[in-house]
């Protein structure tokens, strides 16, 4: 069910999960578990922040004295062959206490994509001296990569004065206002990591916490807004520049710690983690 992934694992991706999900409805959750898992798998943390719906199909009357990190369950589907006239086929049979209905019924607000239905056009732009391809890219809303592939650009870090850019934009997405001040608001799509995003716009990942004031870097969510500036790579703390690292397959924390000269201790107490022998790709570790 899990592929392989460790428990401390699951329980980290389940908590990302369910507060992104949270958030995005507006809605409490409520975690859907066999009997195994919730008793193997979830962790404390989990089970005092959501709910259980069970699934047991035994004699579960007598679940009460089951040790799982949860003291009771709010619904539990007892069956998965029962019988409801009219409906050929098994089905689930469910029983609820009150606790799992919402007090808020409202629907779930639909958030249009704002990318949807835009006026795309192009605009050609003259290299000047000092520019690069980061700081035009924000000043259009646009990528360090989308200008590197529509205009041939083999090498990113090599432009030129006098060079024509061709830069795609819309009419409606980024205002004058954004291309004075040097600023765009990005949106988190699904899969984004916040290395993704920096080396798209070419900024450090700092960069992108600092000035949104990101208290989790491994906790960006779809929909979320992120501001990124032209200017403040050179304006912020040089001791908060580029100390995060993003985690890489085959990476342990003595590797790690290696690399930047400084301890494993060091590293698990100024990233709070819980154990030193678990970290995973993609994760972003202060150093």
């Amino acid at each position: 069910m899990f592929g392989g992934v460790s428990v401390e694992e699951s329980n980290e991706i389940a908590q990302v999960f369910l507060e992104s999900v949270k958030r995005l409805t507006n809605k409490e959750i409520i975690v859907y578990s066999d009997l195994s898992n919730a008793r193997s798998r979830f962790n404390r943390n989990i089970a005092d922040n959501y709910e259980l719906w069970l699934a047991y199909y035994g004699d579960y009357n007598n679940l009460r004295d089951v040790e799982t990190a949860w003291d009771k369950w709010i619904g539990i589907q007892y069956t998965d062959r029962g019988r409801v006239n009219g409906i050929r086929g098994s089905v689930d049979r469910d029983l609820y206490t009150e606790n799992i209905f919402l007090s808020d019924t409202a629907p779930i607000s639909n958030n249009p994509n704002p990318n949807e239905d835009i006026n795309t056009q192009s605009v050609f732009y003259t290299v000047e001296p000092g520019d690069t391809l980061s700081s035009i890219a924000i000043k259009y809303g646009t990528t360090v990569q989308e200008l590197a592939t529509i205009n041939n650009i083999s090498n990113p870090n090599l432009i030129y004065p006098g060079q024509s850019l061709r830069i795609l934009t819309n009419s409606t997405s980024h205002g004058e206002e954004t291309r004075q001040t040097g600023s765009i608001t990005y949106t988190v799509q699904r899969g984004n990591t916040l290395s993704q995003i920096a080396n798209s716009y070419g900024v450090s990942v700092s960069h992108i916490i600092e000035i949104n004031d990101i208290q989790n870097p491994n906790l960006i969510y779809p929909g979320q807004k992120l501001r990124i500036t032209e200017s403040s790579s050179n304006t912020l703390n040089p001791v908060l520049q580029n100390n995060y690292y993003e985690v890489k397959r085959g990476d342990t924390l003595s590797s790690i710690a290696s690399r930047y000269g400084v301890t494993v201790r060091y590293l698990v107490n100024l990233n709070g983690i819980r154990n030193p022998n678990l970290i995973y790709p993609g994760q972003m570790l202060k150093v």
